[in-house]
């Protein structure tokens, strides 16, 4: 049976019949596929710690009939510190799941894969959030959906402070523009600043971005509808990371605000 090796990182699973199990992975060469590990949901498999949810790798696989077959694994990194806090988990889910269902099968993307491993690094251990705002705004421009923000994407004239977000038009819009689009929803001069910063920044810079939380809930409302309108579809992880934080919330405290319907 042929085998080949491939780096990756695992963006979801799910269980196939009595033992085994689908994962979804990320491969730096190959892109996004599906295969199959065999047995691992039995207690005696020496594979099932390896094949974790966000767990970054080294794999064997082998050529399967409909599915390939993961044959060895080398963990590069774990991701543990991701796994055991749930709002972690919650914010890698995001990341991961807009990856996979915004990347077609066996499209190689490395720039991707190096994005999506930078930001699980911060989601592991700095601020989770930012690292998706990050990520999520990295993800559309690789992929050849930057949205404007250094102008109105509209009439082209330069947008200083606040201003519109409107999702078709492709990004910021000016103050007469957003005035004349009823779809446009205004986009506070924080958000905006935090936007254009973000999308410019390395990974290493994130720990100078301060935001308050309702510029954040501004910003992540702007990029996910802007990511959701590309992938024609709504992300099923962004509900329960808002049920997380409802949850979590203390006493008069911030959280996400809800998106406008």
């Amino acid at each position: 049976m042929p085998v080949y090796k491939a780096e990756g990182i695992v963006l979801g699973r799910r269980n196939l019949g009595e033992a085994d199990r689908v994962l979804v992975l990320l491969t730096r060469e190959h892109g996004k596929l599906s295969v199959k590990a065999r047995a691992v949901r039995k207690p005696t498999s020496r594979l099932s710690g390896r094949l974790e949810p966000f767990t970054h790798a080294r794999f064997l696989l082998a050529r399967g009939r409909t599915l390939d077959v993961v044959a060895q694994v080398e963990v590069i990194e774990s991701f543990a510190a991701v796994r055991t806090d749930l709002l972690r988990t919650a914010w890698a889910s995001v990341c991961a799941e807009l990856t996979e269902r915004m990347l077609g099968d066996l499209e190689p993307h490395p720039e991707v894969f190096e994005a999506l491993r930078q930001a699980q690094e911060v989601v592991a251990g700095g601020d989770p959030e930012v690292a998706t705002l990050w990520y999520v705004l990295r993800l559309v421009s690789l992929l050849g959906y930057r949205p404007v923000l250094d102008r109105c994407a509209v009439c082209g004239q330069r947008v200083r402070g606040a201003g519109g977000w409107q999702v078709v038009d492709g990004g910021l819009l000016c103050a007469a523009c957003t005035l004349r689009d009823p779809r446009a929803r205004g986009i506070r001069g924080e958000t905006v600043g935090a936007l254009r910063f973000l999308s410019h920044a390395r990974p290493h810079h994130l720990t100078r971005l301060r935001l308050s939380p309702s510029a954040r809930a501004e910003a992540l409302d702007a990029l996910v509808t802007y990511a959701e309108a590309r992938m024609e579809g709504r992300l099923r992880s962004l509900g329960v990371l808002r049920d997380l934080q409802a949850s979590a919330r203390p006493p008069g405290g911030d959280i996400l605000e809800a998106r406008n319907p």
